[in-house]
């Protein structure tokens, strides 16, 4: 006879999940430990997810996917483009990485300790790379956008958040993040603006002081 999987049991153990992921981190938290927090037994975990790691992918997509649609809807309403620029590097270096206790820091326990028999998808990360791409794109001047026809700023960026979240869990917030984004917000609005003199056909050195 099937299993019958209720919605309770299975929000029980990703609220047990959740607790233990926040204060011991992933590393430390066992599936014993989250069916003992979430009063069901070890084999009605596997009937709900295929592993621990299955289970932290659970609580962290949604997660992820809340933080950057928040952010795009926060974005949209600031109309000067490094100021919105600015806001998308920040928070994809400092405040998603550092919130909930450095949440995001578990994901890089899981994957970093990963075995070949734990599924693994890299979907999450593509669809947030594209997510930012859209909102660095739209913070460029439209005869800019041009240079963000791939994702690999945002995936130079995931790259930097994991650092980041690691960097937060271990030593508290950067010094050095703001002056970092600045950095990265001057060269990208540089960038953009000389393509798109070049685009123009014009002579970008003539703008130059």
């Amino acid at each position: 006879m099937a299993q019958v999987k209720k919605t309770s049991v299975r929000l029980a153990i990703l609220e047990a999940a959740h607790e233990l992921f926040m204060n011991k981190g992933y590393s430390a938290t066992t599936l014993s430990d989250i069916a003992s927090g979430s009063g069901v037994t070890m084999s009605n975990i596997y009937n709900y997810f295929r592993s621990k790691l299955d289970v932290l992918y659970a609580l962290y997509e949604p997660w992820l996917d809340q933080r950057l649609d928040r952010l795009s809807k926060d974005v949209a309403r600031i109309r000067d483009p490094r100021k919105r620029l600015r806001k998308v590097l920040l928070a994809v270096l400092r405040d998603i990485p550092m919130e909930n206790n450095c949440f995001a820091n578990n994901v890089l326990q899981a994957l970093s300790t990963r075995t070949a028999d734990d599924p693994y998808s890299r979907e999450l990360l593509l669809r947030s790379e594209q997510k930012v791409s859209a909102m660095i794109r739209d913070a460029l001047p439209d005869s800019a956008r041009f240079v963000m026809t791939d994702n690999l700023l945002a995936h130079l960026l995931f790259m930097a958040f994991d650092g980041f979240a690691v960097n937060y869990k271990v030593n508290g917030p950067s010094r050095r993040v703001e002056g970092i984004v600045d950095m990265l917000v001057d060269l990208i609005m540089a960038t953009a603006a000389y393509d798109a003199i070049v685009q123009e056909g014009g002579d970008p050195s003539a703008n130059t002081a």
